[in-house]
């Protein structure tokens, strides 16, 4: 009887899937990240404020960081919790655009509009199939030979399920009813842009809950560096676009949130050096 693996390798599917979705996000986070006051040309829809443009690539950007370090593992462990952000975020954001269609630049005059509107509707449609597929592949892989924990601090766990809860509930409030942006958001949001917020918050959210389940820091690592990616980035963010009421309670919230994956993050990093 053949001993059982050492690793779960990941599956050339997988390896497809992760280096295609790569492609795409990175190139939807630098177009909003960089070019966030022309989305009229360079996106898919129409997206204002810039700092809103801004915010979504931030997002973006971090998954585009989970995706490309999880190009590099060999084993699957390490790259679940970054597989967590990009399902959730791919079912929801599709979600999204399906019921904002109208938004979208499938019609605009601007070619290079037209272009990212239908890139993006093909690529959400087709990808949550391709995930799919993926997914069942890499299950039916054989089982690996439990390897070693590095379990995760006590303290560093029950704030992942702190901040993860919070995030989620929040992603769900703005995805369910995009009305409360007004309450829970330190500028304006609309319908679209409020679930597309939603949508990151909710990944993130439930990528915190399957880190802490997770319970080891070499497996967590590339989750890590994509929380510590986004916080980062929308610190530059907030310098770029100082219009924002970071006093008021949403922005003390939405401050908060960023702080706390920061932390997390490095946490996560450190421990898996």
């Amino acid at each position: 009887m053949p001993s059982p693996p050492p690793f779960t390798a990941i599956t050339p599917s997988a390896r497809l899937f992760m280096g295609a979705a790569f492609v795409f996000v990175l190139a939807a986070g630098l177009s909003l990240f960089v070019l966030s006051e022309q989305t009229s040309a360079f996106f898919a829809w129409t997206i204002k404020p810039p700092l809103t443009a801004a915010f979504l690539g931030c997002g973006y950007l971090a998954v585009a960081t989970a995706l490309g370090l999880g190009l590099r593992e060999s084993d699957w462990a390490p790259v679940r919790v970054g597989v967590w952000v990009v399902a959730t975020g791919l079912v929801s954001i599709l979600i999204a655009t399906l019921l904002h269609l109208d938004k979208f630049h499938l019609s605009s005059p601007v070619w290079t509009a037209r272009v990212w509107a239908w890139s993006w509707l093909f690529l959400y449609v087709a990808l949550v199939p391709g995930l799919l597929v993926t997914l069942w592949m890499q299950w039916r892989q054989p089982a690996a030979t439990p390897t070693p924990r590095t379990a995760l601090s006590g303290s560093l766990r029950v704030a992942q399920c702190l901040v993860g809860g919070l995030m989620a509930v929040m992603g769900a409030a703005l995805f369910l009813a995009p009305g409360s942006a007004e309450q829970l958001w330190p500028w304006p949001l609309t319908p679209l842009t409020a679930r597309m917020v939603g949508s990151f918050y909710l990944a993130f959210g439930v990528s915190l809950f399957a880190a802490a389940h997770e319970n080891d820091y070499v497996r967590i690592r590339v989750a890590s560096f994509a929380y510590v990616v986004f916080a980062v980035l929308q610190l530059v963010t907030a310098l770029r676009y100082p219009g924002a009421d970071w006093l008021a309670f949403p922005g003390l919230l939405l401050g908060t949130m960023l702080l706390a994956l920061f932390v997390i993050g490095s946490a996560g990093v450190r421990g898996a050096r």
